[in-house]
């Protein structure tokens, strides 16, 4: 008889994978319900561990959360490079709104904006999620630019598509048919193609105002 090797986790394979699976059940929680609905134990439930394994992996639930950011950040990041390389696009200013709908209109962009409005009057929570933001920005505006193949560092231009595309996520819930939001998703691509029509961002930033 052959002998069946039983391959046993590391106690470091086990803490990634509740982490893990916590993240991905915070996300999916707080999109669907909400940040004051997404409590702990509804998080853990979902997430198919023990009420007490946050508390247990993490020193408050503030710090749990702005955990949840980062990795979303981090998903993000695979989601972004994935989509560039399929769509062969992002390489000119007008690529990004399409590009950022795609991602941030996902569950775990609503999620992350959820968080945001809440920290505004948790200052637990934003103590801990204004770095964790900042670390953010300052990584996808060096990506962005070199995607770009810019010449200067500007954050405008990123800031108003990842916020307007955020904006704009949570905006569905207010119209009729929130498929049509992709409809305004299109047409700032296209207002961006017209202000830089060579796709750089020095031609966006030099474009003049309208007369």
């Amino acid at each position: 008889m052959s002998e069946t090797k039983v391959v046993r986790r590391t106690q470091e394979q086990r803490t990634a994978e509740t982490r893990g699976a916590l993240f991905e059940a915070a996300v999916r929680a707080i999109s669907r319900l909400g940040y004051s609905r997404a409590s702990n134990a509804e998080i853990a439930d979902e997430a198919g561990v023990s009420r007490g394994a946050i508390t247990h992996h993490f020193t408050t639930r503030a710090a749990f959360i702005a955990e949840v950011v980062r990795w979303v950040f981090q998903q993000e990041v695979v989601a972004y490079q994935d989509l560039q390389r399929e769509w062969g696009t992002g390489s000119r200013v007008s690529d990004w709104p399409q590009i950022s709908w795609e991602v941030l209109s996902r569950p775990s962009g609503v999620a992350v904006l959820e968080i945001f409005v809440a920290s505004r009057s948790d200052p637990e929570l934003a103590a801990l999620i204004k770095p964790v933001q900042a670390e953010i920005e300052e990584l996808a505006v060096t990506a962005f630019l070199d995607r770009l193949g810019a010449k200067v560092r500007d954050t405008t231009a990123i800031r108003l598509v990842v916020w307007a595309m955020h904006g704009m996520s949570i905006g569905r819930d207010f119209i009729d048919d929130p498929n049509a939001m992709r409809d305004s998703v299109i047409l700032l691509s296209n207002m961006l193609e017209r202000l830089a029509p060579n796709g750089t961002l020095e031609e966006l930033l030099s474009s003049p105002p309208p007369s």
